[in-house]
């Protein structure tokens, strides 16, 4: 109930410009937001910082959008945790854990995770390491290696429980060939 409501708000937010100081969304910022989720290359960090904080709200209500394909809620997702990763991180903590939202979002909130949530993403990832999602698992298996030693530590641990053909259990692997060549595991 509350996802819905917080939906609404955002609907709001767009539709009536969001209060008395605020200015209408820019139709050409909001076509750019909508083109680059829509291109069919990988759009780059870069790409989006340059489009700018503003184009948060589009990104927020996409990345909220139930109707929306998981594929550009996902896009719009980890746009939004570039260009304003404190409205991210909410969105991150809800959809990394909510096992009803689609894998390919569940992963991109999961991928987006170190980033945005800092330190408080092991929180976060750890316990996704036994998702019932091979590839929600496999996503925070990587995630937590790219944090570095305390991560694949984690990654290690987890895979102990694992048969090998677990994702959990070949992230593990990566991160004992790494610790092995003296390398810090990041990805």
């Amino acid at each position: 109930m509350s996802t819905r409501l917080a939906w609404l708000g955002v609907a709001a937010t767009l539709v009536f410009g969001g209060g008395a100081g605020s200015a209408p969304l820019d139709t050409e910022l909001r076509s750019r937001v909508e083109g680059l989720l829509g291109s069919y290359r990988t759009v780059t960090a870069a790409e989006w910082r340059a489009v700018g904080p503003e184009a948060a709200p589009v990104l927020e209500a996409v990345a909220r959008d139930p109707r929306a394909l998981p594929t550009r809620r996902a896009r719009a997702l980890a746009a939004l945790g570039v260009v304003r990763p404190d409205a991210a991180a909410p969105l991150i903590r809800e959809l990394a854990s909510e096992a009803t939202v689609a894998a390919i979002l569940r992963s991109a909130a999961v991928d987006a995770a170190p980033g945005v949530l800092g330190a408080e993403a092991t929180d976060i990832l750890v316990p996704l390491l036994r998702d019932r999602t091979p590839l929600v698992r496999l996503h925070s298996a990587h995630a937590l290696a790219s944090t570095g030693p305390a991560g694949c530590r984690a990654v290690l641990a987890e895979a102990r429980t694992r048969p090998a053909s677990d994702p959990v259990a070949r992230e593990a692997s990566r991160c004992e060939a790494q610790f092995r060549g003296g390398n810090s595991p990041e990805r």
